[in-house]
């Protein structure tokens, strides 16, 4: 087992199930022998980060350990979680990993950077605890790089709504909503707008693939880097 990655999903499942095909869409592979063995932890009854960052709902922070434990005892060589906000108890769950688990902020900040070097100012779109926990202003910040953000107002208006709908797979309402937050960004000098929250990619495919430039997708970040590791990626 240990030449599996193991993945912490079920936050939420689409998101989840975005990231392993993004694995395999991004692995130079002919055969299915040529792609990463991978063990799936999909448990979508960890509670919401966000409910609990802001004080409305129990902690996640159990539910994620059971999953790293798990992980851990079954042999994998590696772990990724693919969802930004429970990135707010990488620490915790680090340490108590015997294997290295991938950190999706740090990815996609490195992401802007091959993207395009002279890039001044981020746009993050994330969910609103991972915009409390302020973990990807401290990472991109400690980079070099100006951050813009959208409002409180724009998050419960734009934000928040849109990965509701993508939780209710209501994609066409989701990347209506998730457009006016891009743009308002933008409007605000953001060059690159990082979707800082797994579920946000699935509800902005048509503007990513009309201009990838002006976007990372924090969940095609994390996979990248995993086949970085792996010794997989292309070229």
């Amino acid at each position: 087992m240990n030449e599996f990655l193991g993945v912490l999903g079920g936050m939420g499942p689409l998101a989840t199930a975005d990231f392993l095909k993004k694995l395999v869409e991004n692995t130079p592979a002919h055969t299915d022998q040529e792609h990463i063995p991978v063990l799936l932890y999909g448990n979508c009854t960890i509670p919401d980060r966000t409910t609990y960052i802001v004080g409305a709902g129990p902690s996640p922070l159990p539910k994620l350990l059971e999953g790293i434990k798990f992980l851990n005892n079954s042999g994998v060589k590696a772990i990724c979680i693919p969802c930004n906000s429970a990135h707010c108890w990488h620490p915790e769950m680090a340490e108590t990993s015997a294997v290295p688990i991938f950190h999706i902020v740090r990815a996609s900040a490195e992401q802007v950077r091959k993207k395009n070097p002279f890039t001044k100012t981020v746009g993050v779109l994330s969910t609103f605890g991972t915009y409390q926990m302020d973990i990807y202003r401290k990472t991109l910040a400690d980079m070099g790089f100006e951050v813009v953000a959208p409002t409180v107002a724009e998050f419960e208006t734009l934000v928040s709504p849109g990965i509701a709908m993508i939780k209710a797979n209501e994609l066409d309402a989701a990347e209506e909503v998730f457009a006016k937050a891009a743009t308002l960004l933008r409007s605000r000098g953001a060059e690159i707008i990082i979707l800082g929250c797994t579920e946000i990619p699935i509800g902005m495919q048509k503007q990513y693939k009309q201009n990838p430039a002006l976007f990372v997708d924090s969940t095609e970040a994390l996979a990248l880097a995993i086949l970085k590791s792996f010794g997989r990626e292309n070229g």
